[in-house]
């Protein structure tokens, strides 16, 4: 009886070559995940552009919600601001921010607003009045559209 057993179950061990077989597929996988994990520049770009939209259409909001103009003030490559009315160099801390100013040099992002100096501004309506406005990064545009606000 032991020896049938025996015979039906196997020795119980693995051979060499299944184990070293086993070991080059976790090498693969590993390989494969390291490089997924080291080169992040997309999705900080990608999360950083919703980030400057999210932060538009606060303003956007807020101006719906108050009647009076806000904005965004794009000042420089890598800085940007909320503000109230007309005073465009007066910063509102932003949602979510450890300043008034953004900067994203200080968030280690590798966005850049290629388009700045530039100023948006919705009125109590929401809209950014009768042209369509283009903020250009290095990571694509964002686009509020004309009389609408709308920002895809």
């Amino acid at each position: 009886m032991k020896r049938t057993l025996r015979q039906a179950v196997g020795n119980g061990g693995f051979t060499m070559i299944e184990v070293i077989s086993v070991f080059v597929i976790i090498g693969i996988i590993s390989a494969v995940a390291i490089s997924k994990m080291s080169n992040t520049t997309a999705y900080d770009y990608s999360s950083q552009l919703e980030v400057i939209k999210g932060h538009l259409r606060l303003a956007q909001s807020r101006a719906l919600g108050s009647g009076s103009p806000w904005g965004i003030n794009f000042t420089s490559s890598t800085t940007y601001n909320l503000f109230n009315g007309t005073a465009t160099t007066t910063a509102i801390q932003l949602l979510g921010e450890d300043n008034a100013t953004v900067n994203l040099t200080k968030k280690k992002s590798a966005l850049r607003i290629t388009s700045a100096p530039q100023t948006i501004t919705f009125d109590a309506y929401g809209s950014p009045g009768t042209a369509t406005i283009t903020v250009q990064t290095n990571a694509g545009n964002i686009t509020v559209t004309e009389n609408t606000g709308y920002i895809p």
